[in-house]
């Protein structure tokens, strides 16, 4: 106790009496925050990290682009990438959606709070007989922006009109958590693959913080899944991730940048490179969304 109360991690009130702080405090009150001190931290990112240095002087210091054959597997051992690492280790896998969630709840500006959402339910509006989703969300873990989205507005999302997608692993414990929400719809589904016909013409299809793990080549490939679903002139992709300046970056953009070359072979980008990434694919970016408060952006692309 003594020794987190000289981090002030607690208050000393008096001697050998401590008070919780609001971080303190967060760690029995708040599941998700533990993920991010639990064996993610401890039995994943702090051993790849150490070996960051061994690597780059394997591979003379040039940053890795295959997800395969990066880092991880030099500092593991383990063949195939990250997200197969993980769903390998049930108890992993589980922190690493608590630690996603505490990251969408802690770290990064809401997404309904930099886009319009109300677009979105104007858009919807406008076609009353139309079937489609609303919004699908593409690698959503646990759904945290799609409940996000209902609070924002209450009483005006159809049932089963937003999507929750990933894979199998992820959602394990997830539908049984949504399954008073009425407005989601949980299914499981590698972006690798065709998107299914039941989310073709959605409004939005929804990237939270998902192409930041991966090189150029398979981000890439992520967003052409999306595109033979989407309709043109009416669908949008909203690319939920940091923005890294071209000058005086936040260290907690370029830290993140460090950490997805060392565990994916991937990287945080800058506004040309996002410009450059969508408009391969095929895309257009209509507008970069930028958060006043945070570092996080929305990309917004449609069909070019």
């Amino acid at each position: 106790m003594r020794a987190i109360a000289g981090q002030y991690l607690v208050t000393e009130v008096a001697p050998d009496t401590y008070a919780r702080t609001p971080w303190a405090k967060a760690f029995t009150e708040d599941p998700s925050f533990t993920g991010v001190y639990g064996s993610l931290f401890h039995e994943l990112t702090s051993p790849v990290l150490r070996t960051l240095p061994a690597f780059l002087k394997k591979t003379h210091f040039r940053n890795p682009t295959d997800v395969n054959d990066c880092n991880l597997q030099f500092s593991t051992g383990q063949r195939g990438n990250l997200f197969q690492f993980i769903g390998s280790d049930p108890v992993l896998a589980s922190e690493f959606n608590d630690a996603m969630e505490c990251h969408s709840r802690y770290n990064t500006t809401a997404w309904v709070d930099t886009y319009p959402t109300e677009t979105i339910i104007a858009a919807a509006k406008a076609r009353p007989t139309q079937t489609s989703p609303l919004i699908v969300d593409v690698g959503g873990g646990k759904g945290y922006d799609l409940k996000m989205f209902l609070a924002k507005h209450p009483g005006e999302v159809p049932a089963g009109s937003l999507v929750l997608q990933d894979l199998p692993e992820a959602l394990k414990s997830v539908k049984a958590e949504l399954a008073s929400e009425q407005a989601i719809t949980v299914r499981a589904h590698d972006f690798f693959t065709p998107q299914p016909e039941s989310v073709r013409g959605a409004r939005v299809y929804m990237l939270p913080n998902v192409l930041h793990d991966w090189p150029d080549d398979k981000a890439r490939q992520i967003l052409q899944g999306l595109m033979p679903v989407m309709e043109k002139g009416y669908s949008r992709v909203l690319i939920h991730e940091k923005v890294v300046s071209s000058e005086k970056p936040a260290s907690r953009v370029t830290i993140m940048d460090i950490t997805m070359m060392a565990h994916l072979a991937a990287a945080e980008r800058t506004e040309e490179q996002w410009h450059e990434l969508v408009e391969s694919a095929g895309l257009r970016v209509v507008k970069i969304w930028h958060s006043v408060q945070a570092i996080d952006s929305i990309i917004e692309a449609e069909l070019a």
